[in-house]
Order: C-alpha cells, then structure tokens, then sequence
C-alpha cells in the first residue's frame, strides 16, 4: 500500500490503532534513523493490519493517546497492530498537524510530546559533506545515497508552545512593515524567506491528502532556494572562479556557441534552475508514493488479534510487561470506557478527598483534597514508567492472593512470569482496587513522607507494603495505623533494610506490616530503632561525612533525609520582614502561588547547601570543583536542606554565620539544625555538621517512638 494511501486512511478513521496498542515510544533519534532510510528508499518493514469494525474494539488514531469517538468512527476499518511507531513517525514528518493556526495549541496539547516537531532536510552540504541535492551546480540526477550520508541533513526543530516568535513555530506571526499581522500567501512566503536562507526544505507540507492546487510550502523554499543559488552560480561566473559552460551545457549543450547572446543564456540560467527545483520537487512528492509492504488478516482472524500482538517482537518495539497486560485485559471485547491504559489515565486524573487520620499532625492548612496526576504519575499524556511497575506488582499479588492471606507471598509473584500469567478476567476486575490503594499510597508519601514526585521516592518498592495495607478501609482511616505503616517507613529507610535484596524485603515487610497493623502482632521491625543512621557501610556517621573510604553515601539516603526534613514542614529560610512560609510537598506537587514582592511566583524548592560551597572556595579549589567532588564535607546531606527558590537566591552569597542572623529565629525549627551554635561555622565545618548528624538522628528516633505508640 502507498505511504499516500495509509495517511489517506488514517485521516478519514479507516486505518485505527486498537486500544490496546501501546503509547508511541520513539525518540527523535530512532525516528531521524527511520527517515534516512525512508528518504533514501529502503525498506523499513511490513505492517500487520487486521480488518475488523467498529464494535471490535475501542480505537485512538495515530499519534495520539486519546480515544477516538465510536459514533464518529467507521463501520468497517483496519487495525494497526505492528508498525505504529514507524507510521506515526512518518505521518507527522510529512504532514502539517499545525496547519490551523486557531486549534495548533490544542493540538500540541493532545499529540504524544515526542512528535511534537517540525523535520526538514538541508540543501546546502557543510565541508565535506555529500553534495545530495547537486546544489552545487544545480544538477540533481536522483537520490542514490545511503542512510549515512544523509542522516545529517535531517534537521528535527522541536516546537515549544511558548516559542512563537521561531520562524518554524506554528504560532509565528510577523507583522510588515506598516505593523500589519501578515496571513495566507504573505506568511507562507515570509516563512519560505526564512527556510530558504537557513537552506531547509520544510518535510510537513510534502504529503497533500487533497491535492489542493495551491502551492506547498516546500515548492515555494525549493524555489527561493533555487534563485539564491542561481545568483551566487552567476556571481562566481563573473569573478573568474567557475566556467559559465561547466554550469550550462546540461540544459543546453550549444551554449557556447551562444555566450554573447544574452537572451539564450538568460534562458539557460532559468531552464538550469526550472530543471533543478522540478526534479527535486518531484522526488519529495513521489516519497508519499512507496509502498509499504503490508501483512492483512482477514476479520475472521479477530479473535486471535490479541493473541497476534502479543507475539510481535520482531521488526518493531520490543513488548514490555505492561502493553501485554493492557492487550490481554482487552480480550473481553469492546468497552466504552477504552484500553486499561486510558480507564487508568482517567482514574489517576481523578481527585480523592483526604480523611482527618491522615491529615491530623499537619500544621496550618491542612490538605482535603488529593490528585495523583499531581505526583507525576502522567507525564506526556503517558503513564509513568514508575506508576506502570507499581501497577503490575500489586495487580499480580491482589490477583494471586486472597487479600490478608500473607503467609503464600513469594517474590515470584512480582516476577514478569507471574504478572503475564494473569487472566483479562483478574486485570479488569482487581485494577479499580489496586488503583484506590495506590492512590491514597501516593497521598500517604505526599502528606506524611514529603515525597513530591513518584519517581523520587528512594525505594520504589517501599511503595507495595504501603498500597497492600491501604487496600483496607480501616487502615486508611485509622490514625495509629497510618502512624505504625510511617514508623515502618522511616526506620526501613535509614535503618538500611532495602539497601539490598529490594524485591524479597517488600515481600517480606507486607507480610509482617499487615500483621503489626492489622492483626496488631508484633512490631517485627524495632530492630531497625537503633540503626537509624547508624547502619555500618550504609547511613552511618562516617558515611554521611564522607570519612568512610570504602563506602559512598547513597543516593536513597540523601534524598530520604532531606525528604524527612519536608515532612517536618520546615519553616522556609526567609527575611525577617517577609511573612513566614512553611515548606511541604503538596503545595510543592500542586505548583501552589505566594507572592512576593507583589508578585506571584510558583513554589519550588532548591536543595540548599547550609555552608555555602563558596564559603570554602580558595584560588586553589573553586566552588565548581568542590561541586563536582562528591566526597567533598560541604556535599555530605548534613549541609543539605530544601528552601524556596526565593530564600535561595536572597542568601546564596551570605556566610552561614551571617545569614543565620539574617533569617528568623523560628525559620530554623524543622531543618534539624544544632540549637547550642557557639562556634563559628566558617572555621568549623565538620563540627556543625556532626551536631547536625546529632541533631537529626535525635529528632527522627524521637518521631519513631512517637508513632509507635
């Protein structure tokens, strides 16, 4: 089938994805590769298409992750089942998304952010570059090259939707010279202007569903490019560097016996370059003729196409565990609701109310109201990697188990064999209760463990005991429950329980977390009391000051500890005269507005050293190298907090000393900063920090004992 054919289809909701088609995946790279062999007419593999209708399937058109109407839809259509990634590549590499300057935002909006682009292919060759186009003498015989000596030429300009004054940018409005915006023709030509300067044929306009008479952008830059060329060609003539015959016996093998009549050259010059801009036009227009091969089932086939996807590896994106799952819980047929990804996307965008249990100990405002997507577990209209795993572990232990049957959990339950075992009847059934628990575990991590993003928590895996208890009402509703399920989490963490063996050790602590907090047994975890911060090799003093040589701090530890530090709701480093600001993760993660200065900003946190490192800078050691070593003292997590971005930038160049005068008193509490200061930090650096190392290990216990009970 013609790539002309397959767009044609695609646009008019015959050629459709199945809703169980996995999200697009491809980076710009992978796609640039895809075009340098398309360009240069290799193949680039069959598609699998299956006939079917409309009923068969929910359905979402190329490039976008959205569902397609099923009133709007075809009766009878073909589903794409392998070649999505290439089609979509291809399909906004030579089509114009953009072309309605009134919807292109909404648009932009909706379309996979990776085919968020506008492709070109250069003219002009750079240094030692092929000459692909014959720009040189305007003399193109064909496109016989190999994907490498063109894979240069492609030029990939991304489009931001606040960059509207890019030439490229669908947005773009100039204005003439009488300050009038220019439209139609004028844009287009201003547009040409400015691709044909930077010798860049723009690919989107190429393919033309209607072949509308007018002009396409590419012809007008071939053109312009075309005349510039042909005025540098006579330019060079004149100075004696090229031969006027060299340039014009192609088109007119006599011309030498015409070079003083200046009517026949004149006609050779605009025949050189009719000739040049026809050829070149013509092969970009007959791209969107190659066939594509194509591998069609016929609709009594239907009933294995999940069957059929599933066993696609070869020739396209590798199948991870996820898009399995989404195809098999697709083999209960149509459902007005869509694939699982898009019934989880709708549910994540959902908002839940918060109980008083969990929200009790939270000073000053407290949060009702919590929104996952809020957490990054969407990104790009896509759900996160971290969300999808979380997803799949969980969904298979709900679907294996009986909920509070603990005793038969084995690792090999969170394996991809046990996951991909699961029938479409258990995904489809357990997915709404493994949602609501992941849910409100994300809700736990934002207001109790200040954790702002899903993918910052330090373990992912410490998320599965913590979702396994909240499936149950009563826990989610409990405060001294809650209060144990954090006294878990924070003793595990700097304890050193997960600094190895991930998967088991969850496994493991869902089986006695449930028993201490729903069954009320033991506390199996006391243990870990007196390793907090004290775990040889992992959080102990020497480690975090960078004296152990064997061993480095780990990153799980330094962000755990200054996520400690946010759960405590810090008061922010502020001026005296400026209102005081408490710190904490969910005005973080809801992007909340203060003001300042009369203005309002957005709130984010920078990850504060206390002793500045230019506190420490001498000419020998400069504050970018001290950066860069990260066994340096200053960039033990004892010299980190968070402030605001605000707080940041106001005391930045301020000795400790002096800008601990600067700030409030009261701004320090929560930091775990050391009360008795009567030394100066300047010239006793480790001193400060291991009061720091006393102070905070002294406060986290004391919360430990607390939530006990």
């Amino acid at each position: 089938m013609k790539l002309r054919d397959l767009f044609e289809k695609n646009d008019d909701g015959k050629l459709v994805l199945p809703d169980f088609q996995r999200d697009f995946e491809w980076a710009r790279e992978k796609q640039k590769s895809l075009l340098s062999s398309f360009v240069t007419q290799l193949p680039i593999g069959s598609l699998l298409i299956l006939e079917g209708k409309k009923e068969d399937f929910a359905a979402k058109k190329l490039c976008f992750p959205t569902a397609l109407n099923y009133e709007g839809r075809n009766n009878e259509c073909l589903y794409l089942l392998d070649g999505q990634q290439r089609i979509s590549s291809l399909k906004t590499i030579f089509s114009d998304y953009y072309k309605d300057k009134k919807t292109w935002l909404d648009t932009w909006e909706k379309m996979y952010s990776d085919l968020n682009n506008r492709w070109f292919i250069r003219v002009e060759p750079k240094n030692n570059e092929t000459d692909i186009f014959g720009w040189k003498k305007l003399r193109f015989n064909g496109f016989k090259f190999e994907p490498v000596e063109v894979i240069e030429f492609l030029e990939c300009k991304r489009i931001y939707k606040t960059k509207t004054n890019e030439w490229f940018n669908p947005g773009y409005s100039p204005k003439d010279h009488d300050n009038n915006t220019l439209k139609g023709n004028r844009l287009k030509v201003d547009i040409a202007k400015r691709a044909a300067e930077a010798s860049l044929i723009p690919l989107y306009s190429v393919f033309n569903k209607n072949n509308d008479e007018e002009k396409p952008l590419h012809e007008y830059v071939i053109e312009q490019i075309k005349n510039k060329r042909i005025e540098e060609l006579k330019a060079a003539v004149i100075d004696g560097e090229l031969e006027i015959t060299d340039l014009l016996e192609s088109v007119d093998p006599m011309i030498s016996d015409y070079l003083s009549n200046e009517d026949k050259v004149r006609d050779a010059w605009s025949t050189l370059g009719a000739k040049w801009t026809e050829k070149v036009s013509k092969y970009l227009n007959e791209l969107m003729d190659q066939e594509i091969p194509i591998i069609q089932l016929p609709s009594d086939e239907i009933s294995r196409a999940i069957s059929i996807f599933e066993n696609i590896n070869e020739g396209g994106t590798d199948l991870n565990t996820f898009d399995l799952i989404v195809a098999k819980a697709a083999r209960s047929g149509y459902s007005e609701e869509g694939s699982l990804s898009q019934r989880i996307i709708k549910i994540l965008e959902n908002e839940i109310n918060l109980n008083e249990s969990l929200c009790n100990d939270i000073l000053g405002d407290k949060p009702c109201k919590f929104k996952a997507i809020n957490m990054k577990t969407i990104v790009d209209n896509k759900i996160s990697k971290s969300f999808k795993e979380m997803y799949l572990n969980l969904l298979s232990i709900l679907s294996h188990f009986e909920y509070g049957m603990v005793d038969g959990l084995k690792v090999d339950y969170i394996k991809r064999n046990k996951i991909l075992s699961l029938q479409y009847e258990q995904i489809n059934e357990n997915t709404p209760t493994v949602l609501k628990a992941l849910i409100r575990a994300l809700a736990f991590l934002n207001t109790r463990l200040g954790i702002t993003e899903i993918n910052k928590l330090s373990y992912e895996l410490m998320i599965l005991p913590i979702a396994y208890l909240l499936v149950d009402d009563d826990i989610w509703q409990c405060k001294n429950k809650l209060s144990r399920i954090e006294y878990w989490y924070w003793a595990s963490l700097f304890g050193g329980a997960y600094r190895e063996a991930q998967n088991s050790q969850s496994i493991k602590d869902i089986k006695n977390l449930y028993l201490w907090v729903k069954k009320d047994g033991e506390n199996n975890f006391k243990y870990l009391y007196n390793k907090v911060l004290n775990e040889e090799g992992y959080s102990n003093k020497d480690i975090l000051l960078h004296k152990d040589e064997n061993n480095e701090v780990r990153a799980s530890v330094s962000l755990g500890m200054l996520q400690y530090i946010l759960s405590n709701q810090p008061k922010d480093f502020l001026p005296v005269i400026e209102e005081e600001l408490r710190l904490n993760a969910w005005d973080i993660s809801t992007g909340k507005l203060v003001r300042r200065n009369d203005e309002s900003i957005q709130l984010e946190l920078h990850d504060h050293h206390i002793i500045p490192l230019g506190d420490a800078s001498n000419i020998e050691e400069s504050t970018k190298k001290i950066r860069s070593d990260r066994r340096h003292l200053l960039n033990s997590p004892l010299n980190r907090t968070f402030i605001s971005s605000v707080s940041n930038l106001k005391i930045r160049d301020k000795s400790p000393d002096r800008y601990l005068q600067y700030i409030k008193e009261s701004s320090r509490w929560g930091h775990c900063l050391p009360e008795d200061q009567t030394f100066n930090i300047s010239n006793n650096y480790e001193e400060f920090l291991e009061h720091r190392y006393s102070e905070l290990k002294k406060q986290i216990k004391m919360e430990l004992e607390k939530l006990e009970g």
